[in-house]
């Protein structure tokens, strides 16, 4: 037995120097100890620490366990610990902080989105509320346990289908499934596809009467995608495509009746071709019988050759003749297209005359007024607000009377070009009467409104209109007026008008209101 001991304080000692081990009382009889265990050696002094637990409660067997007390220091550290948590006062305060921690858990599980887990935390309150005890506490406890093991969440794999969704947080997982909904309700990106598409499927129309409708229809598609899902829209484009094939019809049905009658006229001009030609026909007829009447045989070669060249000249005078009515006819047809051509471009300028004022090459006054109702119909069925501008230039009389009318007609045109410049593609610019004009600004306010016509005002003013090699210094005075701030079109007309007057009468070269 002695051996055996000095064996294992041998081998712990070896041990200790291999660990790197402090050689100290508790490492030497930890390392000991657990030597003479694998040798199978049971000594007295390493049974210490498990006689005195196996004298303990068994729940303090247990934590001493969960604890790993492994000497007899780490022991009565475990007791000194557990004597020191067992403070009356201190117990007191724990379980009341328990407690009120428990009640601040299940408040929070009350207001969480599930309706047992409410109802349970909500009972468990009022359990605690009214007694506290450790029944109640208990009984509160296996409610809890039942519910835990009894709730199915197996509900929300129903959300994988909808895309990445976090569902280990409940507001994160509702903020995924709004995106989700609004990207998938979101059709403005639809919109600004099938606008572009569903305005080439409207553009090919043979009546061209369509294309003031179609431009309308065009602007507020392209400005305005979404308003595709108005019904409004929808009502238009089907009351657009009823029209245009109802005149599309109507237009075939003319260029018919038009080749029919050029068919009948020129069938009347082949009869009478026909007709003009029946006496060459029967000559030539003649001819043939004159051809079979020859007899070779017993004609002589003098008499054959005169009736040969006869028959030649006969030919030639007879095809001459059909040949010069055939000409004569052809000069009438080709005249009568010449002139056809000539109607229709002096009818194709006569309509853009009425659309376009000859000199400043701006709208008229025609065109202005129905150019105004298409927006105004757009500001009350979609609210596209739009502004007034009316510019007026300054003396324009004294102009005409001090350099003549001439020098007045080249300033008007070129005021005609800078406003066609200086305006957007949307904007519309008409020659309202005299030296006035008049700009159609759709879709901005009267802030950017009056920005654009002081923009255009001083480019007028600084503008060197030369006439004969001499300068002549123009300004222009302009109102603004926004739809909005009226209630019919002819209010907001009215008071631009009333804007212009009050910029003559404040001096003149200047923009009312004045911008900021």
């Amino acid at each position: 037995m002695a051996s055996t001991i000095n064996e294992i304080i041998k081998e712990s000692l070896e041990k200790l120097r291999e660990e790197h081990l402090t050689l100290t009382p508790d490492n030497y009889t930890k390392v000991f100890c657990q030597v003479a265990k694998n040798r199978g050696v049971v000594m007295e002094d390493c049974q210490k620490v498990e006689k005195f637990l196996a004298r303990l409660d068994t729940d303090f067997q247990q934590e001493a366990k969960r604890h790993k007390v492994a000497n007899v220091d780490e022991l009565l550290s475990f007791f000194t610990a557990k004597l020191n948590r067992l403070n009356p006062t201190e117990s007191a305060r724990l379980i009341q902080s328990l407690v009120l921690m428990s009640k601040r858990v299940l408040q929070a599980m009350s207001l969480l989105p599930n309706r047992r887990a409410r109802t349970l935390a909500s009972a468990s309150l009022e359990r605690l509320d009214v007694t506290q005890n450790h029944q109640s506490v208990e009984l509160i406890k296996d409610k809890w346990f039942d519910f835990i093991n009894e709730y199915d969440d197996s509900f929300m794999k129903k959300l994988d289908g909808f895309g990445p969704i976090n569902k280990d947080d409940l507001e994160s997982m509702v903020n995924d499934i709004y995106k989700l909904l609004r990207k998938e309700n979101d059709d403005s990106a639809v919109y600004k596809t099938l606008a572009p598409l569903i305005i080439a499927t409207l553009t090919p129309s043979i009546a061209s009467s369509m294309n003031d409708d179609l431009a309308t229809i065009s602007y507020e598609l392209r400005n305005s995608p979404e308003v595709l899902g108005s019904v409004a829209i929808q009502n238009d484009i089907r009351q657009f495509i009823k029209k245009r094939i109802e005149l599309d019809k109507k237009e075939i049905q003319e260029k018919i009746s038009a080749l029919d009658k050029l068919l009948d006229d020129i069938n009347t001009k082949i009869l009478h071709l026909i007709d003009s030609s029946e006496h060459s026909t029967r000559e030539v007829r003649g001819i043939k019988k004159d051809l079979e009447g020859i007899n070779f045989s017993k004609d002589t070669f003098e008499s054959i050759q005169a009736k040969l060249i006869l028959i030649a000249s006969s030919l030639e005078s007879e095809t001459s003749t059909l040949h010069q009515k055939m000409v004569t006819n052809q000069q009438t047809i080709h005249k009568l297209h010449t002139r056809v051509k000539g109607l229709e471009h002096a009818l194709a300028e006569a309509k853009q005359e009425a659309k376009q004022d000859y000199l400043t090459h701006v709208a008229t006054k025609r065109a202005l007024q129905t150019e105004i109702d298409r927006v105004e119909e757009a500001y009350i069925r979609y609210k596209i607000d739009y502004c007034i501008c009316f510019l007026d230039l300054d003396h324009f009389k004294n102009i005409n009377d001090t350099f003549g009318h001439e020098a007045g007609d080249v300033i008007l045109s070129t005021v005609g070009k800078i406003l066609r410049k200086y305006s957007r593609q949307v904007d519309f610019v008409g020659r309202y009467g005299g030296e006035e004009f008049l700009i159609i600004l759709p879709g901005i306010g009267l802030e950017q409104a009056v920005i654009f016509a002081d923009k255009v005002r001083k480019v007028i003013e600084n503008f060197k209109f030369i006439y004969k090699k001499e300068r002549i210094a123009v300004t222009t005075s302009c109102g603004i007026s926004e739809r909005k701030a009226h209630r019919t079109k002819e209010e907001v007309i009215e008071a631009a008008d009333k804007m212009l007057y009050q910029a003559k009468e404040a001096g003149r070269n200047q923009v009312k209101p004045s911008p900021q």
